[in-house]
């Protein structure tokens, strides 16, 4: 009950600051990315070459591919290392603000935009599409989520969760991203270089 306790409390005292993210240099080849928050957790959704969008998240997979959302399953995710989930959705775009928020089933509680450079995106996107295709077995839909899941190599663990993750993501991307993002709670720099819509 003790190491309960513990974990609990790190998470909320973790949780309280907020993850500061400085978007990359003016692109070259501008391509548009949103930081979703959703409350809990995050996803990033990404523009493609051809102006369409692509969203993916990373979760524990009982949680959010096999929608085993009880109190246990919670707890037992964050006292133990578990299998994680990597989701994705395409969507139509266009990548506008607007249109994502239109075409998403899921709610948004913030939603940040900036530009990264176009190869860079690319590279991310490939990255993880690279993880879907390689799946020993078709993604699982979850209605809930909205989102096809995949196995993902890493396991999730309070230590490495859905936000972390994304800031993994955006670091590829080139942002900066500092604080502790063990629950989503992001701030967008504002700056000259970011491009907000």
């Amino acid at each position: 009950m003790r190491t309960l306790w513990l974990l609990l409390s790190a998470l909320v005292l973790g949780g309280c600051s907020t993850t500061v993210v400085v978007p990359p240099p003016p692109p070259e080849q501008p391509r548009a990315v949103f930081l979703l928050d959703h409350g809990r957790h995050a996803s990033l959704a990404l523009e493609t070459a051809e102006g369409a969008l692509v969203r993916y998240s990373y979760g524990e997979w009982g949680w959010y591919a096999e929608r085993r959302t009880g109190a246990a399953r919670a707890v037992a995710a964050l006292l133990v290392e578990t299998p994680a989930a990597l989701g994705r959705r395409r969507l139509p775009g266009p990548a506008q603000e607007a249109a994502l928020r239109r075409q998403l089933r899921v709610g948004i509680e913030q939603l940040h935009r900036f530009d990264a450079e176009a190869e860079a995106v690319d590279r991310l996107q490939l990255e993880l599409d690279t993880l879907f295709a390689a799946a020993p077995t078709a993604p699982l839909y979850n209605a809930d989520f909205d989102l096809e899941f995949v196995p993902h190599p890493v396991d999730y663990s309070l230590r490495y969760n859905s936000n972390r993750a994304v800031a993994d993501w955006l670091r590829q991307l080139g942002c900066s991203v500092s604080g502790n993002p063990v629950l989503s709670r992001w701030h967008l720099h504002p700056t000259d270089k970011a491009t907000a819509e």
